[in-house]
């Protein structure tokens, strides 16, 4: 069963807020995008603040019963990933294009008793982290260009998933971008673990059909 994953991508923590009290009935975990106006345009949320505050109310009713990946949209991962380890975030996602020491990173997470994955945008090759697949709990591809939710899935990406299950089909495969139930389906034939979907959950109105429309085209 392919794992549907809400996404939230907000400048504002009240709303950032609101939308866990409203997707957190749904789901079990919730994928957190953190931006920071450098390695992509917008600037999100730092995250781990909101995610402090949850757990410090000890109320599921703000979040805290929920798991949180965090997608670090950032240039310099390396100088946030200290705060997250405050929070009881358990999923790192590390962008391969941006400035860090990849290695260190990957240990620094599961030193800290945390599980780590590498992000690909949609021009970037499997070869970048080809030296760090044994190493990753995860791998993430960007089947849009990251920033903003809402962008044009790119198509040429879902052979490139593919062929990366074929070579390492042990690696659960996570796919970020463009989610709907037509790209649902395409891209579960091509053995992705979970899915990110952010716009199509967040503007659809109805959390819960938007989720199990998704989950049920995975299946169709």
């Amino acid at each position: 069963m392919i794992e549907i994953i809400p996404a939230i991508l907000t400048d504002s923590p009240v709303q950032f807020k609101d939308l866990i009290l409203k997707i957190e009935p749904y789901v079990s975990r919730v994928h957190i995008d953190v931006a920071d106006g450098v390695f992509v345009p917008n600037k999100t949320i730092t995250g781990f603040e909101e995610v402090k505050g949850m757990a410090s109310t000890g109320s599921p009713q703000v979040g805290s019963g929920l798991k949180f990946d965090v997608h670090l949209m950032v240039q310099r991962p390396q100088d946030v990933i200290k705060e997250w380890f405050f929070t009881h975030a358990d999923r790192f996602l590390i962008h391969a294009e941006s400035t860090v020491d990849l290695g260190g990173i990957i240990d620094d997470i599961h030193n800290n008793d945390r599980k780590v994955g590498l992000v690909l945008n949609p021009e970037t090759e499997v070869d970048k982290i080809k030296e760090f697949i044994d190493r990753i709990d995860y791998i993430q591809f960007m089947t849009v260009h990251p920033g903003f939710q809402g962008g044009k899935f790119e198509e040429v990406v879902v052979d490139k998933i593919a062929n990366f299950h074929k070579n390492y089909f042990n690696i659960p495969i996570i796919v970020d971008g463009g989610i709907t139930p037509e790209t649902a389906l395409q891209l579960a034939a091509v053995g992705v673990s979970m899915l990110v979907a952010g716009s199509y959950i967040i503007k659809s109105g109805n959390f819960a059909e938007a989720i199990n429309k998704l989950k049920n085209s995975c299946t169709t």
